[in-house]
């Protein structure tokens, strides 16, 4: 399997993990956590944070967000995902948009103050659990979509 497919099938991954499963982990954030009030599958329209005139509803903009990071677990994963794809997955999940991007990309691109320096509990625990949980089931997609069967 070429770089090509690998970044259109992780893209692909990226974006059903997060309007699944990183949705639902947070619907049990705001269900069962206090301090934790993002609403899940929300239409409400935010402004991108990458070109902050473009509107978009808060559920595309954001699988649109987690496709960038499938794609580019599609690269890391390799071209013949085999061995622990849910570990794997969940590791790449923290590290990547659970402490890269909520903790230091999007606190520069939105001028906001991190999370994590804030020491703000209510807020971390939820975005490293949603980041894990993407990241193992958007690996979990790339190996079936990529590979034809369950890692």
């Amino acid at each position: 399997m070429n770089a090509l497919k690998s970044l259109v099938l992780g893209f692909v991954a990226g974006v059903i993990a997060a309007a699944t499963v990183g949705e639902a982990i947070s619907w049990l954030f705001v269900h069962y956590w206090t301090g934790w009030d993002a609403e899940p599958w929300s239409l409400r329209p935010m402004p991108s944070l990458l070109i902050p005139q473009l509107v978009l509803p808060w559920l595309i903009g954001n699988s649109i967000t987690a496709g960038l990071w499938g794609a580019l677990f599609g690269l890391i994963l390799g071209w013949k995902p085999i061995g622990m794809m849910t570990i794997r997955g969940a590791i790449l999940g923290l590290f990547g948009p659970g402490l890269i991007g909520s903790f230091i990309v999007v606190p520069y691109l939105a001028g906001r103050t991190s999370p994590l320096l804030a020491g703000n509990i209510s807020e971390i625990v939820p975005i490293l659990c949603i980041s894990a949980g993407f990241g193992a089931v958007a690996a979990w997609f790339y190996g079936l979509f990529s590979w034809g069967r369950l890692p």
